[in-house]
């Protein structure tokens, strides 16, 4: 039995008093499916006894040393193709909790991840909202990065995302910023010597050719949601998006939804992708709408 597995009735009695796991095991199919799990750490995301689930991170040793690390059972960076990793037969579903940002090429993982997934397959992230967290200070990523990591096929964060990340952290809880403190006037997580620090950190591991995870992307859902529209006009987003929702109040994450659509035409699967970006858009705006009534009652 895998770290979490929970019998159906225990599954689904969780999943309805947990919105997090609703989210992240949305569209999976019950009893039984195959899905992978990138990134589970210490806290694997509980899953019902048949679901075969599998577990990916950027190295096997990945996690270890903390007490109830999930297993993992193949390493990927994310470039290149993940079928030969995983096997032929497709999954349907992949999830990926608060790891995506860690990514140093996203979009060769979503690719790759696209590529073992059945046609209707989903995957499921959430993602962190940098407003409400400690990359608060920093911007938000840009189509120019995206591409850029994909030309080069980055298996491990460049300097740049690694210098960006270590200088620029803050040291600031999200529950302090929903009370009103101001992210900017909280000091940097590296202190005063912030700047030559990541300067140092970014020189070795470029020296020494060492993955140092950091926060390669930086997100808002609005922010995500233009991402994915520029890599759709470039035919490199693969997936149609299913769902997106805004932050809710007092948390720093938002969920994303995606799905490997059975057309395969690219531009019947653009049309597709850019009528779910325009509905999505509109409902993050109507959460944007309704958060600014809720506050001002």
């Amino acid at each position: 039995m895998r770290p979490g597995s929970l019998t159906l009735d225990a599954f689904l009695a969780r999943r309805a008093a947990d919105r997090r796991l609703a989210r992240l095991t949305h569209d999976m199919p019950l009893p039984e499916a195959r899905g992978l799990e990138f990134g589970p750490g210490d806290n694997p995301t509980p899953l019902p006894e048949g679901v075969q689930v599998a577990y990916l991170d950027h190295a096997l040793d990945a996690g270890a040393g903390l007490p109830g690390a999930a297993p993992i059972d193949h390493a990927w960076t994310g470039s290149g193709p993940l079928a030969p990793l995983v096997g032929p037969e497709p999954y349907d579903i992949a999830i990926a909790a608060q790891v995506a940002q860690y990514v140093p090429n996203l979009l060769g993982w979503l690719r790759g991840i696209h590529g073992v997934l059945r046609a209707g397959g989903v995957l499921n992230l959430s993602l962190p909202d940098k407003r409400f967290m400690f990359d608060a200070t920093r911007p938000v990523s840009t189509l120019a990065e995206l591409v850029e990591a994909d030309l080069l096929g980055l298996t491990r964060p460049s300097p740049r995302q690694l210098f960006g990340h270590a200088s620029e952290v803050r040291a600031v809880a999200p529950a302090q910023i929903w009370a009103g403190e101001d992210p900017a006037a909280a000091p940097r997580l590296a202190g005063e010597a912030a700047l030559p620090h990541a300067h140092a950190q970014a020189e070795a591991a470029l020296a020494a050719g060492t993955y140092v995870p950091c926060h390669c992307w930086v997100f808002t859902p609005e922010a995500f949601l233009d991402l994915v529209a520029g890599a759709t006009r470039l035919g490199l987003f693969p997936f149609v998006l299913n769902r997106i929702g805004a932050t809710e109040v007092g948390g720093f994450e938002f969920y994303v939804s995606m799905r490997r659509d059975a057309e395969e035409d690219p531009d019947a699967l653009r049309r597709l992708q850019e009528g779910a970006i325009d509905h999505l858009g509109r409902l993050l705006a109507q959460q944007r709408r309704t958060a600014t009534l809720l506050a001002g009652r």
